[in-house]
């Protein structure tokens, strides 16, 4: 049990930290450029001190570098997203880069990676005849047809709703707090790669073993493994116990829902403007959950302000709550507007989208 622990424990010391640079004090003549030095590296061209012989190593490994894969940071950054994801990916955006394989091109390379794999199992659904969409909706469709061709963007975009709820649930966390939008972006971009890696890994061979599998596919994928999978990222990158990590993490996924409901009634409602008019009543059913899901999002950045702030401590609990309850009942009255025009709502639409998942 001894040996257990131990193991643990310098994995999880590899976890924080698992680079160990160490410099030699030997004496060097750069073979390059003649310049006498000291360390690893010629300061004058960066030819490495320590060189061999070429060997069918060297092949190997010039052909890989043609690719931009040759060095051990492509392998190397994909294992640590497997196995300290979090941890890696705030080297990153603190500047540790040196050490980490480009993480857009490493995004693309994987979702190259991913369309091979998905193309080796067969498929076991069938695709239902469709109604063609007309207008701004036929754009819509067409640039998602085009994102389930080249996986990488489609997943991409697909964690990019989350970028503003992360960095509003995250935001005052111990471990990396006051994190910019711009980091939020290749936050997602690592989230997302470990993602493809995680489906190549697990999802695609499950599909050889249980029959049907695609059919439960999304199911497991939004309430099983993404879950899972922004515990164990951002528990590591922003410092959270696991029950504070759990209910940001809970949070984050409907609130990136929100974002996406609202980017789509958003373009229905300017669809139905360019078609049919401002009077029809489908537009102002549009442009009222519209409103809706803006005031839900208020609301649900006030709640989690209240909660990471712990304001109460010094205004009281009446001036701490007084606002989060106007937009409340604001929320309850465009929720019960939409009821009205025969629409649901941001709370019923959430609630539909993941009983129609479970469902499935």
């Amino acid at each position: 049990m001894g040996v257990i622990k131990d193991k643990y424990r310098e994995f999880r010391r590899w976890q924080q930290q698992p680079f160990d640079y160490h410099d030699t004090d030997a004496h060097h003549g750069c073979c390059n450029c003649g310049n006498e030095y000291e360390n690893n590296y010629c300061p004058r061209c960066g030819q490495k001190a320590v060189h061999g012989p070429i060997t069918w190593q060297s092949v190997w490994q010039g052909i890989l570098d043609v690719w931009g894969v040759g060095t051990r940071s492509l392998p190397y950054t994909l294992w640590q997203l497997l196995w300290r994801p979090g941890y890696l990916i705030r080297d990153y955006i603190s500047g540790k880069r040196q050490v980490s394989f480009p993480p857009v091109k490493m995004l693309v390379i994987m979702g190259v990676v991913a369309l091979l794999v998905d193309r080796l199992y067969p498929e076991t659904g069938t695709s239902a005849d469709s109604v063609t969409p007309t207008g701004l909706m036929h754009y819509y469709d067409v640039i998602s047809n085009w994102l389930g061709e080249h996986i990488e963007w489609g997943v991409l975009l697909s964690f990019s709703f989350i970028i503003i709820p992360v960095w509003i649930l995250f935001r005052e966390a111990p471990g990396y707090s006051r994190h910019s939008l711009p980091q939020g972006f290749f936050i997602q971009v690592f989230t997302a790669t470990q993602f493809l890696l995680v489906a190549c890994l697990i999802l695609e061979p499950l599909s050889l073993f249980i029959p049907e599998f695609d059919n439960y596919a999304l199911g497991i994928l939004l309430l099983l493994v993404v879950p899972c999978m922004l515990m164990i990222d951002y528990k590591q990158l922003f410092g959270y116990g696991w029950w504070g990590t759990l209910w940001r993490v809970v949070m984050t996924i409907p609130f990136g829902t929100l974002f996406y409901r609202m980017l789509l009634r958003l373009i229905e409602a300017i669809d139905c403007w360019i078609n049919n008019g401002r009077l029809v009543p489908e537009f102002w059913g549009n442009l009222m959950i519209l409103v809706d899901l803006v005031i839900m999002i208020w609301l649900m950045a006030e709640i989690v302000g209240v909660i990471n702030r712990k304001s109460w401590r010094e205004q009281g609990w009446w001036q701490t709550l007084k606002r989060p309850l106007l937009i409340a009942a604001l929320s309850l009255a465009t929720g019960f507007a939409c009821y009205l025009l025969g629409e649901n709502g941001a709370v019923a639409g959430l609630v539909s989208s993941y009983m129609s998942i479970i469902s499935e």
